[in-house]
């Protein structure tokens, strides 16, 4: 929904019963019968944003239709392609499945976690993800990524 501009509904004396009105995209007529477009009295609405969480689960090909056009998507990436057996084995993703299925949904971003404890620095799930979904990053405990 739009918001309202406040200082332009009480230069004008808009009751507060027909806010919804505006809010739903209705123009304002004066008593003096000047309208006043729905355009001056609102601004845009924030965009819509939606968080996909898919964590400890193996890689799911037909996953990307649940989660289309999310703004974020956080996916586990338990492995690197080199450990793609022990992925299968433990019912894990890999980065690069992870960005796969980012990729397919058309997410704006990929959030990797649910690391192996095999792998000291977690660089190489970043750059697996990256070569196939470049707006991908790492989380880390207790960081604030903006969705």
């Amino acid at each position: 929904m739009p918001h309202i501009r406040r200082d332009i509904i009480n230069l004008y004396g808009i009751p507060v019963s027909q806010i919804d009105n505006i809010k739903n995209g209705h123009d304002w007529t004066t008593e003096d019968g000047d309208v006043i477009p729905n355009s001056k009295l609102t601004t845009p609405a924030d965009p819509v944003r939606s968080y996909a969480y898919c964590s400890d689960t193996r890689y799911i090909p037909g996953l990307h239709k649940l989660i289309p056009g999310a703004s974020t998507l956080y996916h586990e990436s338990t492995y690197a392609n080199d450990n793609q057996r022990m992925a299968i084995k433990y019912k894990h993703s890999t980065a690069e499945e992870a960005a796969r299925t980012a990729l397919a949904a058309g997410v704006k971003q990929l959030v990797l976690g649910h690391y192996s404890s095999r792998y000291e620095d977690e660089t190489i799930l970043l750059n697996e993800a990256r070569a196939v979904f470049e707006n991908t990053i790492l989380s880390d405990e207790m960081a604030v990524i903006d969705v």
